[in-house]
């Protein structure tokens, strides 16, 4: 059996959603569907393109309430998403 929790923070016109189960987390900031996750790598990541599942960039393995306050971090910091900003700063 697979336990998850979800959670949902809405900043600025971002929506940040985190879920947690006992194979992994995920992240993912809406509506740009970005999504970084440790699931199926091994390693913690980013998927750049919510249509090109593959496209992936490899980031330092946070855990999962790091990844989350980099991102609502990140997004406050900027008034939105900058996405190469984002990922030097998942990579630190």
């Amino acid at each position: 059996m697979i336990n998850r929790t979800k959670d949902q923070t809405i900043i600025l016109n971002k929506s940040i959603y985190k879920a947690e189960t006992t194979l992994g987390w995920s992240v993912v900031i809406m509506p740009d569907g970005i999504l970084i996750d440790n699931y199926h790598q091994g390693y913690a990541h980013i998927h750049l393109d919510p249509y090109e599942y593959e496209l992936i960039e490899k980031i330092k393995d946070h855990e999962l309430l790091t990844v989350y306050k980099i991102v609502y971090e990140h997004i406050h910091e900027n008034e939105g998403l900058k996405l190469k900003k984002l990922i030097k700063e998942l990579r630190q």
